[in-house]
């Protein structure tokens, strides 16, 4: 029996947390005695299956335990103060909070392994800095895992150490998937017209404000459609002030938080990723096991989901290239049609079993050494 540790600050909120449920939930409890631990407590019976060992650090999220948090990370304390169980593997599930944690591990028999779930070169305003101040947690870890070609390729430019990097899908949890996307849910709107949906948390990377821009210019163009956007975050005053000033609410909608998106999903008549970056969209995953036709924006991880443009439309990462894309789409019946029929049949390729069955295999290859 191995036993291994997942380490990651929380577990509601966007990709990582949520690949992360998937992934533990479906391994194979009789080759791994799981734990997860969090940096702040979870209601973890939501999320983890029986079986699964759950941790946390701090009780609460006050001023308080926030100060102390930083103080314990920043001396290298967290990991000798919270995490006190013996592992054969320890794994820091996401990067930056995470990873710094855990590189300060005193356990030195486990393999130590940060996870990576984006273009770091994207997501950091000085990528070389940044590297600079992380690679000496990195050099701590026996391996790194990238969700992506595209997310290791870029790992490998900033750190230079191919060597330790390699490359595992998200465990997507296809069954769950479908089951939920045929629950009827009492407050979900009826559909008007023709609807485009994207998810995601309402931040930078996910580039809603553009999407708004786009949506903006297609209405004045004259296609009537609506836009449904699912998620939460900083932006939403942004995007909310954006909509009113522009006339845009007779045809967007922020639902916010959805705790499930699938019926929405389920409702499409077009998915939509607006993307500045990402690492390997569970989002645009999600919408190839459901079948449905995908506008995406160029980042990490699409062309590997997504072929070049033959299971879903790939556009530059502009706003002109994402809105030439969509008003292809809107416009073309026929072609929605065709990448709905490609969706279904790529999205076959994306059990939980057979993406945990890859983890699992890379973990035990680990341990033989």
């Amino acid at each position: 029996m191995i036993k291994i540790l997942f380490f990651i600050e929380e577990l509601r909120g966007g990709g990582a947390e949520k690949v992360l449920c998937n992934l533990v939930n479906a391994m194979d409890q009789s080759k791994f005695e799981i734990t997860v631990q969090t940096l702040w407590k979870a209601d973890a019976e939501k999320y983890l299956r029986p079986g699964i060992r759950y941790r946390y650090c701090y009780d609460t999220r006050s001023k308080v335990n926030s100060w102390r948090s930083r103080g314990e990370i920043a001396l290298g304390l967290c990991y000798r103060l919270h995490i006190k169980d013996d592992y054969d593997i320890e794994i820091a599930y996401l990067e930056c909070g995470a990873t710094k944690i855990m590189a300060a591990s005193t356990n030195s028999r486990a393999k130590k392994l940060a996870w990576v779930h984006c273009d770091l070169a994207l997501k950091m305003k000085d990528p070389e800095d940044f590297a600079r101040r992380s690679a000496a947690w990195y050099r701590k870890f026996d391996r790194v895992v990238c969700v992506s070609q595209d997310v290791k390729d870029s790992f490998d430019r900033l750190f230079g150490i191919p060597e330790k990097t390699a490359v595992l899908y998200n465990t997507i949890d296809d069954e769950e998937i479908r089951s939920k996307a045929s629950a009827a849910l009492p407050d979900m709107p009826a559909k008007r017209r023709f609807t485009v949906v994207t998810l995601g948390r309402l931040t930078y990377e996910k580039a809603y404000d553009r999407l708004l821009r786009v949506h903006k210019a297609l209405i004045d163009e004259g296609f009537a459609y609506d836009l449904w956007i699912l998620g939460e975050g900083e932006d939403h005053p942004a995007l909310e002030a954006y909509i009113a000033e522009n006339g845009l609410s007779d045809s967007v909608r922020l639902f916010g938080f959805c705790v499930n998106p699938y019926p929405y999903i389920r409702a499409a008549d077009l998915l939509v990723c607006s993307s500045r970056y990402e690492g390997f969209s569970t989002f645009v995953t999600e919408g190839l096991i459901l079948g449905k036709p995908i506008v995406t924006t160029d980042c990490a991880g699409m062309r590997e989901l997504l072929g070049d443009s033959e299971y879903g439309l790939i556009t530059e990462s502009s706003e002109d290239a994402l809105c030439a894309g969509m008003r292809r789409i809107l416009k073309d019946e026929a072609l929605r049609s065709a990448y709905a029929a490609r969706a279904f049949a790529r999205g076959k390729d994306f059990s939980a079993r057979k993406l945990a069955q890859q983890t699992e295999d890379y973990l035990i290859d680990l341990i033989k050494g």
